[in-house]
């Protein structure tokens, strides 16, 4: 099996007495990681055009960097055309052997307008379905400058301070939640963030901002409508989401690249620090199998670290097969859905 399912007690027990379907979810969380979303590209296509495709209630996306990225593809009219537009585009980058943050940010930016095309704005800021929430950081003193050496001296700073308790990170990054809507469906009881309505003048600088790596990419500046100030990837403090937070209820649908989950983007060497079965009772996760992976090019994930470590040519190639790959995981899900054996599949965490 390409994939495997793993589901928190509750949900675990809520699949098991009314199967496996649409109706179960209100909630769709997508994480950070930049190519490693890459493994779920034809599973998205799948969930926003054929599972959820007779969606009437609203759903409520929650994501960071790339998983803001994909939901603001599922919540366009052609979903899994906004969806091929953003492995296309995200497939073919074209930099010089060491591209400065200045020329990344310009990629990013005319990658979002090509997501977006001429009307994904207003179909995004216009559906009843699918209700946007884009996770950023507003930078603060000392991390707020864009220049290279202070900005590395306070990130150094802020990763010593996370190792020490994930509170500190506070001390240098604010929360900001970007959403649709007449409200916010989510509450933080850590890093209370700004909440900031989505419309047609910060939108696309939402989006921007959610994926804005820093040291690699530009901060985006003074986003409308939001607290002055420089803001950052999303995935800073949401990683892969700590799940302390409040939302709506309901089960929450997660498609991840991995079984693990991991807070925060300090938090990733920080092997002890993960989020454990007591917290995710009501998450369901959909996640590559081992076997799936190691069959992939190089036998693993995507990541950023292909940059340097494949040719472009080759990159692009690898890139491009994990794409076509993924449709297996697409298949087996559709099949398992619709032969009604999903249930058995499941994993209880």
């Amino acid at each position: 099996m390409p994939f495997q399912i793993l589901a928190g007690t509750e949900a675990y027990a809520r699949i098991q007495a009314e199967g496996f379907h649409p109706g179960l979810f209100n909630t769709l969380l997508g994480a950070s990681g930049g190519p490693k979303w890459f493994v779920l590209s034809r599973l998205d296509r799948l969930l926003a055009s054929v599972f959820f495709a007779d969606r009437s209630e609203p759903i409520a996306c929650l994501g960071s960097s790339i998983g803001s990225w994909r939901h603001a593809c599922y919540a366009q009219s052609r979903p899994a055309d906004a969806l091929a537009r953003l492995e296309q585009g995200y497939i073919h980058q074209y930099y010089r052997d060491k591209p400065d943050r200045h020329e990344v940010s310009d990629f990013a930016t005319a990658c979002v307008d090509y997501i977006l095309g001429d009307s994904g704005i207003r179909e995004i800021l216009e559906n009843p379905v699918w209700q946007s929430h884009i996770l950023a950081v507003r930078s603060r003193w000392p991390v707020a400058s864009d220049t290279t050496a202070p900005l590395a001296l306070g990130l150094g700073a802020c990763a010593l301070s996370n190792a020490v308790s994930r509170h500190c990170l506070g001390g240098f990054f604010q929360r900001a939640l970007f959403y649709t809507g007449h409200a916010s469906a989510f509450s933080f009881p850590q890093f209370k963030p700004s909440y900031v309505s989505l419309g047609h003048g910060n939108l696309k600088q939402a989006i921007l901002a959610s994926g804005s790596i820093p040291l690699v990419m530009n901060g985006v500046d003074n986003i409308a409508g939001a607290p002055p100030g420089v803001y950052r990837d999303g995935g800073i403090t949401d990683y892969h989401f700590d799940f302390s937070f409040k939302h709506p209820d309901g089960l929450l649908l997660y498609p991840h690249f991995y079984s693990h989950i991991t807070p925060g983007w300090y938090d990733k060497p920080l092997h002890w620090r993960r989020v454990t079965a007591a917290a995710l009772k009501r998450v369901v996760i959909i996640a590559p199998s081992a076997s799936f992976v190691a069959g992939l090019p190089a036998g693993k994930i995507p990541d950023r670290s292909d940059f340097n470590a494949l040719t472009e040519s080759q990159r692009i190639a690898s890139w491009t097969q994990v794409c076509e790959d993924s449709e297996h995981i697409a298949e087996a899900f559709y099949q398992a859905w619709q032969d009604g054996s999903m249930p058995t599949l499941v994993q209880q965490l």
